[in-house]
């Protein structure tokens, strides 16, 4: 490093931070400035001003205008560029990028001695490892030396980039929001406090219809304001002018335009100004005629109410839910009606939060939608509802609908209805047709049902099928008549049937001689009739077609007739025996034909509508046991048979269907009833079932309620029978009754209420049992575990059981284990003031 300067020698460059301490060591001897202590007197003053000064400076100095400079200005000189190894170097090789630039200026202060100054000027330096685009306000003086002489250059300097970018950006936002303001079609205001002057632009004067850009009080533009919108304009005002509010003002208002008259809505959004002493500057803005915008939304307002009156008021469920997670955003009154839930149970929370028992079925529907962006539907399909505290099932037509925005499903529209009646009604209806149809196959009348003109077979019962065609069904469905029957059905016969078909005229043949090609049935008589069968709109498609056999009523007739003959030919004979015979023979015709018109009533009767079949059937067979009894044959007998037992259960059906239908306690008072007299009553009523299955039936006190007394009978009558029923063949009925009170919170069942008190009635047996999995079903209307030769029984005794347990705002649940006997409980409160 050579002889370094000593710190006597180096005073005037003491301090100075960083800098001071690399000129302090810099071995200057290598230098063309020599040793420091050889430095003329008029550096070191500026030396030692410009190392301990807080203001970047910097200092040319001597001939080659060498450089020296201080912490300050080195923060501009940046990271990787020329600090620290200009300290010292010439000018022109410590600023090659600039010293074409700066070169002539340090010149003109060096001989002329004339100070430069000049602000924001664009310098480009190479630091950080590159060449940037700096801007400076620099000032050069002249240091005068020995002889006054100029012997340097001290340049004070402050780089200005941040603040020139930032002027030009202001001045690129300033014209970007003069575009914006004119694309927009906004007008603007600039209040200044100072002289209390407010400027509009041009479009704002247009909308205003005043005459001068420069408006002298901010009271002419209220003038302009509607009187109705002027307080509100003022409150307005009062709370943006208080400074410490610091809040934007957006207000709309009535404008009528001073010449045209013309009304506009305006919106002014704006902004006050303040210094930090907190006095206002100024206070400016934007005006945006939203008339037209504002019509639009009052319309558009209108629509969307009109529209959520018809969501709201429509006869069918509606739902609106977030794709995310299903949240529901509108739902309707029917939609809550069906749910059985009110509006603040569900707005705004996710659907499987409000009905948790839908999440398996209603799921991988809607992830279905959101998966294929496709509407799903859905005819008569089952789903479980927690309606009152039970689950319950239910059947709903439905149609799920995405809402879709920039291809993503945003939203989806659930619109469904309720079709469980319907459906209910329907199974009904088919089950009432399989039972009518049951009828109808056994029926010992031989009846077969036509289509159309070609006379296709639809169905013919057991009768006709074994006594006249001698054909299973299968091969008979969907034939052609005269292509079973050819021989009995001629070319005639055919087309007076084809015209009862196509016309609905009534077509009677009576005692008939039938030819079907079968040895065994030739010679029969029969009575032949077809009759139209019309549907709701009175078309007719389909006939049917009855066939009697009537063979022994002919036979009888044609024998009376031979005999009435040989009659005739003794009557000189035997005068007395003839009239004696005479009398018995018109007694007999009498009763012949006596008989021969009730038969005919009957086959017509018989034939004519099935539409009351049981009633009809009834008296059908009641006819033919009074009139032809002793005629009937022993398979006819067991047909009869069959068809009353059919009867029977259908009656019984019936019965128990009005019996189930009745059970609401509506119409019914409840009374304070001691339960064990109820059974003891019940166990006297069916005393000849428990005696003849020897069935021993153990109870004790079962204390006293309030309940409809005979429901509650028909509650007990039902289990008793139901365990006897079934008890096991080969071992003795055995049944075990009791009671006990209970809290709600030992009841594991969700809606029973922790503080009350329940009565729980057991009824336990030793018999068959069933299934645990079909403990819910033995309770469903029709639903039986047994065929009914088995078991007799209609499936309806357990519904009616459950629906009167229900009525009295209980409970009841079945246990059991095949094999194991059955165990049923009831639950009844025991204080309950919806009971009184």
């Amino acid at each position: 490093m050579g002889n370094l300067p000593t710190e006597a020698e180096l005073s005037f460059l003491q301090g100075g931070g960083t800098m001071g301490k690399i000129t302090r060591e810099k071995d200057w001897t290598k230098t063309a400035m020599g040793h420091p202590s050889t430095w003329p007197q008029s550096i070191r003053p500026m030396l030692s001003m410009l190392l301990n000064s807080k203001v970047p400076m910097f200092l040319f100095w001597g001939k080659e205008l060498r450089c020296f400079y201080n912490d300050a200005y080195r923060l501009s000189l940046g990271n990787e560029g020329k600090h620290p190894k200009i300290l010292g170097l010439p000018g022109g090789e410590a600023w090659p990028e600039i010293w074409d630039t700066i070169h002539p200026l340090l010149q003109r202060v060096m001989i002329n001695r004339d100070s430069v100054y000049l602000e924001n000027q664009l310098i480009p330096i190479y630091r950080n490892g590159r060449i940037e685009e700096v801007y400076w306000t620099f000032g050069y003086t002249p240091v005068i030396g020995e002889g006054t002489k100029v012997e340097g250059v001290f340049v004070t300097c402050s780089e200005t980039t941040d603040s020139v970018l930032a002027m030009k950006r202001l001045e690129e936002k300033t014209n970007e929001l003069q575009l914006a303001i004119d694309a927009a079609d906004l007008g603007t205001w600039d209040y200044v406090h100072e002289d209390s002057t407010i400027k509009i632009n041009d479009r704002s004067l247009g909308w205003s219809g005043l005459g001068e850009s420069n408006i002298k009080s901010p009271n002419e533009l209220l003038s302009i304001v509607e009187p109705t919108d002027r307080e509100r304009i003022k409150r307005s005002l009062q709370k943006v002018l208080t400074p410490e509010t610091d809040e934007v003002l957006d207000v709309s208002f009535i404008i009528k335009n001073e010449r045209t008259q013309k009304k506009r809505e305006i919106r002014a959004v704006g902004r006050a100004l303040y210094t930090k002493e907190g006095k206002l500057q100024r206070f400016n803005g934007t005006f945006q005629d939203i008339t037209e915008q504002q019509n639009t939304l009052r319309n558009l307002r209108k629509k969307e109410e009109r529209f959520r009156q018809l969501v709201e008021n429509a006869p069918i469920g509606i739902v609106i839910v977030d794709a995310e997670d299903y949240t529901v955003n509108v739902v309707n009154q029917k939609a809550l009606q069906m749910w059985s839930k009110s509006l603040y149970e569900c707005q705004d929370f996710p659907l499987f939060d409000i009905l948790p028992e839908t999440r398996n079925g209603l799921e991988p529907i809607l992830a279905e939608i959101k998966n294929t962006k496709r509407e799903q539907t859905g005819t008569e399909y089952p789903l479980t509802l927690e309606k009152e505290g039970l689950l319950q099932r239910g059947f709903y037509n439905f149609i799920f609908k995405p809402v879709i925005e920039d291809g993503v499903v945003v939203e989806i529209v659930l619109v469904a209805y309720d079709v469980t009646d319907n459906v209910r009604a329907k199974f009904g209806v088919e089950e009432t047709e399989v039972k009518i149809r049951n009828v109808f196959d056994q029926f010992p009348i031989a009846m077969a049902i036509v289509e159309g003109p070609d006379l296709i077979v639809e169905t013919m019962n057991d009768t006709f099928l074994d006594e006249f065609v001698k054909r299973k069904r299968k091969d008979v469905v969907g034939k052609r008549l005269n292509d079973l029957m050819p021989n009995p059905l001629n070319v005639q016969l055919l087309d007076e049937v084809r015209t009862c078909t196509t016309k609905g005229e009534t077509l009677r043949l009576g005692d008939m001689l039938w030819s079907s090609g079968s040895k065994d049935k030739d010679g029969l008589y029969v009575d032949f009739s077809c009759h139209p069968l019309r549907e709701i709109d009175n078309t007719i498609h389909k006939s049917i077609i009855v066939v009697n056999d009537t063979t022994q009523r002919v036979l009888s007739r044609l024998k009376l007739e031979d005999f009435s003959k040989k009659l005739e030919k003794q009557v000189e004979e035997r005068t007395y025996q003839l009239e004696s015979s005479n009398e018995q023979l018109q007694d007999t015709v009498k009763k012949l034909k006596s008989t021969n018109a009730e038969l005919e009533s009957f086959a017509y009767i018989a034939s004519h509508d099935l539409k009351e079949p049981l009633r009809k059937i009834q008296m059908f067979m009641e006819r033919v046991i009074a009139f032809d009894g002793e005629n009937v044959s022993s398979r006819s007998k067991s047909y009869m048979d069959r068809i009353d037992n059919a009867i029977e259960r259908m009656r019984t059906l019936i019965n128990e269907l009005l019996a189930y239908s009745r059970t609401g306690s509506e119409n019914f008072q409840f009374e304070e009833t001691d339960l064990s007299t109820i059974l003891e009553s019940v166990l006297e009523n069916i005393s000849g079932s428990v005696e003849e299955s020897n069935a021993k039936v153990e109870f004790g006190e079962l204390g006293a309620l309030k309940v409809i007394p005979f429901q509650m009978k028909q509650v007990f009558q039902n289990l008793l029978e139901n365990s006897i029923k079934f008890g096991k063949k080969d071992q003795v009925p055995i049944i075990t009754i009791q009671s006990e009170k209970v809290r709600g919170n030992e009841i594991e069942i969700e809606d029973y209420v922790p503080d009350e008190n329940y009565l729980k009635i057991t009824f336990k047996d030793n018999g068959i049992g069933f299934e645990e999995e079909n403990a819910e079903k033995i309770f469903e209307i029709f639903q039986r575990l047994h065929g009914k030769l088995e078991y007799q029984g209609t499936g309806i005794g357990l519904a009616i059981v459950k629906k009167i347990i229900e009525n009295h705002k209980g409970y009841i649940r079945a246990t059991s284990q095949k094999g194991q006997g059955a165990q049923f409980i009831i639950y009844l409160p025991l204080e309950r003031s919806d009971l009184d």
